[in-house]
């Protein structure tokens, strides 16, 4: 019987690692298709980055209230209402005869991809004794991995030979096993304990995420009118969820936990990376494409690099951080990062892949190097208890990161003068890239500088946080 329970339970963790697979395949998977998108159902640039912004907004937006809703409802129900969801977006989006049609099935297809990503490490750990859980949700990180390296080279295969539509189809497939396996190995539970939602909390908090997207969009637009009209609509749902969570008796946030100096600095370190890797990862695709004039399949070969050295480094840059403290492998690997963004500016248009595939590399070492010690810092900030809510606090900041980051290159790329028409041979296009590039060097000093302080004071904070977790 004991050994039926383990088999059961390595059951669980591939079902959980289907759904995880699904949402950060196509998360990368999307960004490949998008210069052939553009063409295909005749947009341009700007609407084209709500395909990728629509997504990333709603994940970011319901992420904890998903998870508040699994303590409420049950995990197994969750996690299924996840998976659904996620399918039937992905058929919407393949059968998407408008690019505003792709847009709204690709929001259908981000509250899926939240309920999955909120529930799935939950359902891990209450799965697993404290012995092998280590394990598990070890396999589940090199799951993501592998969701983001095959993205790249499933995409750019299957939008060259099968056209941008069969990124969504093979979905299906996936979605459909999953279902069915979640209702085979999947326990019905019910919860512990009676809890409150936040809703109003979730709600602002969604909105501020929506209306800061929207506000970035119109500056590329020059719509004064627009322009400060979102701007007092982010402000003010700011404001409202502040105060909501700060009167909630079971907030989503806990706002006093930004009163640590170390978690805070860590926290706007990760979301600043972030913010550079989502504008990276947004315009590359266009400059290999549409500049370059890479194919489709060729395209993804130069992007899943990165992801491939994250997950060799992200060890070696854990063990490292582990030796020698977090400020060192931490502010290396932003340094790391920056650079390698900026030097594609003095790539040429003649340049072969080599010089693409080293600064890539590189970026992926960067990566590799500063994540593990900036986790390590954010949840070494809190005491043992609020491990969970650190984790959560990783999520967001990743999410809302990216998030920021799409639309400001987009914007950025709009106040450039390019529509992405390229019947100019891309020259605007060209130029405004160069200029996300140049202001993302900007942002990593800043995230540099932030990594770089955050020790003056904070040795003595994890030494009172080890004191309160008992070590």
């Amino acid at each position: 019987m004991s050994v039926l329970r383990n088999n059961q339970r390595w059951w669980v963790a591939f079902n959980i690692s289907i759904g995880i697979y699904m949402s950060t395949l196509d998360a990368s998977i999307v960004n490949i298709s998008l210069p052939t998108v553009i063409q295909s159902l005749n947009t341009d640039m700007k609407t084209i980055a709500w395909v990728v912004m629509a997504y990333l907004i709603v994940i970011t937006g319901n992420l904890l209230l998903m998870g508040r809703l699994a303590d409420l409802f049950g995990q197994r129900r969750v996690y299924l209402f996840g998976l659904f969801t996620f399918t039937l977006g992905s058929i919407l989006c393949g059968f998407s005869p408008s690019i505003y049609f792709l847009i709204g099935s690709r929001v259908i297809q981000g509250v899926g991809a939240s309920a999955t990503m909120a529930t799935g490490p939950a359902i891990i750990t209450t799965t697993f004794s404290e012995k092998g859980r280590g394990q598990a949700l070890g396999i589940v990180g090199s799951v993501v991995s592998a969701g983001f390296i095959t993205g790249p080279l499933i995409g750019g295969f299957l939008v060259e030979h099968l056209g941008w539509r069969s990124i969504f189809f093979i979905n299906l497939p996936i979605g459909v096993f999953g279902i069915l396996l979640s209702l085979k190995v999947l326990e019905k539970t019910r919860p512990t304990e009676r809890v409150r939602i936040d809703l109003w909390g979730a709600s602002f908090l969604f909105f501020f995420i929506a209306t800061l997207s929207l506000l970035l969009n119109s500056v590329g637009q020059r719509s004064a009118p627009f322009l400060w009209g979102w701007l007092a609509a982010s402000l003010i749902c700011l404001g409202l969820f502040m105060v909501g969570e700060l009167r909630s008796p079971f907030p989503l946030i806990d706002l006093h936990l930004f009163r640590k100096r170390l978690f805070i600095s860590s926290l706007g370190a990760s979301l600043l990376s972030f913010w550079m890797n989502g504008a990276h990862t947004f315009v590359i695709p266009f400059f290999l494409q549409n500049i370059l004039g890479f194919p489709p399949s060729k395209v993804g070969m130069l992007i899943f690099p990165v992801a491939l050295t994250v997950m060799v480094m992200a060890p070696i840059g854990g063990r490292i951080s582990d030796l020698i403290g977090v400020r060192i492998p931490a502010t290396v690997g932003l340094t790391l990062i920056s650079m390698s963004i900026f030097s594609f500016i003095f790539i040429e248009r003649s340049a072969s892949e080599y010089q693409i595939l080293w600064r890539q590399v590189a970026l992926g070492v960067g990566i590799g190097l500063f994540n593990p010690a900036n986790n390590s810092a954010i949840i070494g900030s809190l005491p043992k208890a609020k491990v969970g809510l650190a984790s959560s606090f990783l999520a967001l900041a990743r999410n809302l990161g990216i998030v920021i980051g799409v639309a400001f290159a987009e914007m950025i790329i709009a106040l450039g003068g390019s529509s992405v028409s390229l019947e100019t041979e891309g020259t605007p296009l060209i130029q405004s890239i160069h200029y996300v590039w140049k202001l993302v060097l900007i942002l990593g000093l800043v995230a540099i500088f932030i990594s770089w302080m955050r020790d003056r004071r904070s040795l003595a904070d994890e030494k009172m946080v080890e004191k309160e977790r008992g070590f």
